[in-house]
């Protein structure tokens, strides 16, 4: 385990990092910040439930299924995992890349709507492996970026969700396998159905759970407002200086802080992973650039979030409390928000409504790589096995299961940037284009 939390650590810092920083600076510059004078489009083609264009689904239910991938368990327990291991400092750092991250998805959007074909059953894919196939003619490449997604699917989509679910119930009295098993139900009853079936159900359950968890956290918020410039303080501090405010805690350095905040940014946004074009592939649109707009929406919601979950850490000390890990870490600060034991079990049930539908997300990426890599003919087969692996993650180690979904989502994102730096000056020519 030290060997994979080294390697992981060395992956973030030295690869994943500078690669990120680069690339996302240069497509910041060259599409003149796309992640603001983008952004009002991007939201407004959101609100359009009746897109024109050919497609299976709307702009909405794309985004819906995208963001049910980035709304899970990264917002909640991922934000005591960063707390833990990278300091307050982290949080930072996760905006950095959240920013970087969307110019770097914007792209790979518009090359997934751009590349996209249309499979046995009538259905639009797209992603990564198709634009490096058919855009680059990098075959190998797009081959193992689909394998790394199945191992994905299963780490960062399956188990560590399943895993931070599983907590809080445990403390409840309830046997984490048998939770699984359920959910396994509940997950099969869904993503049977594909991508459309996937879509109609998240754009009806993401903004009833991303209600539920922000009203209460910004109450949270509003009743300790007091102690948010302070918590915001040691933030910022301590992203670029974490010796000065936390000596030798946990023997955290401003690499581990950097790379911390990278691997959960990741993690909850997905920007730049390739999963975001998988899922928006089947969007009805008339321009791909339509499309890289609308998928700016999702990280800015997810770091609102990401960002209310660690305050609430911040304001109520929970991230300071021995013994204290991932999930339980926010049922206790929210306990302590709010005053009463209702607060936990708030968390509780938005988590299980986060991991829920992240699970669909990643079922539907699962399929789409299994197509690619096998034929359709293979894809109920590996939906079956990835529902049949549901239970397991309940009984997981939460370190293990953490380390092994960064790693897979790391390697994941520098397969897809390849793609994404070879054809940038398409998207650059696309981006000038109005759809208007």
């Amino acid at each position: 385990m030290d060997f994979l939390i080294k390697f992981n650590e060395l992956l973030t810092g030295y690869v994943v990092f500078p690669f990120l920083i680069v690339l996302g600076l240069y497509l910041t510059i060259r599409l003149r910040g796309v992640q603001i004078t983008k952004f009002k489009l991007g939201f407004s083609q959101l609100m359009k439930r009746n897109a024109e264009g050919e497609g299976n689904i709307s702009h909405f239910e794309a985004i819906s299924a995208v963001l049910a991938g980035n709304f899970g368990t990264g917002n909640i327990s991922g934000m005591a995992i960063a707390l833990a291991t990278g300091g307050p400092g982290a949080l930072v750092w996760m905006w950095v890349m959240a920013v970087l991250g969307a110019a770097i998805q914007y792209v790979s959007s518009i090359l997934g709507v751009r590349y996209r074909t249309i499979n046995e059953k009538g259905e639009f894919v797209g992603g990564p492996m198709y634009y490096l196939s058919r855009g680059l003619g990098y075959r190998g490449i797009a081959a193992i970026f689909a394998c790394l997604t199945l191992f994905a699917s299963v780490t960062v989509g399956n188990f560590a969700q399943v895993n931070s679910m599983s907590l809080p119930l445990r403390q409840l009295g309830l046997d984490p396998f048998y939770f699984g098993l359920a959910l396994a139900f509940l997950v099969a009853i869904v993503s049977i159905g594909g991508i459309t079936r996937i879509a109609k159900f998240t754009s009806l359950l993401v903004p009833l759970k991303a209600a539920l968890y922000l009203g209460v956290a910004l109450t949270i918020i509003l009743l300790n407002f007091e102690k948010v410039l302070p918590a915001l303080y040691v933030m910022f501090h301590t992203a670029f200086n974490p010796q000065a405010l936390l000596g030798g805690f946990l023997g955290i350095g401003i690499l581990k802080v950097i790379t911390t905040g990278f691997d959960r940014g990741i993690f909850a946004t997905d920007a730049g992973t390739g999963i975001v074009p998988i899922l928006q592939a089947s969007a009805r649109t008339t321009h791909p650039m339509v499309d890289g707009a609308v998928t700016l929406v999702a990280p800015f919601l997810v770091m609102v979030v990401c960002t209310m979950t660690g305050l609430i850490l911040l304001i109520t000390g929970a991230w300071q409390m021995p013994g204290l890990e991932s999930t339980n870490m926010v049922t206790y600060a929210f306990k302590v928000g709010i005053g009463h034991e209702i607060g936990a079990h708030i968390v509780t049930v938005a988590l299980v409504f986060f991991g829920y539908t992240t699970i669909l997300a990643w079922a539907c990426c699962a399929e789409k790589a299994a197509g690619y890599l096998f034929g359709i003919k293979w894809t109920p087969w590996v939906k079956y096995g990835y529902i049949a692996l549901v239970p397991f993650g309940a009984i997981l180690e939460v370190e293990t299961v953490w380390v092994l979904a960064d790693i897979c989502i790391s390697l994941m994102l520098l397969t897809n940037l390849i793609g994404i730096a070879r054809l940038s000056n398409e998207v650059i020519a696309l981006s000038k284009e109005s759809p208007a």
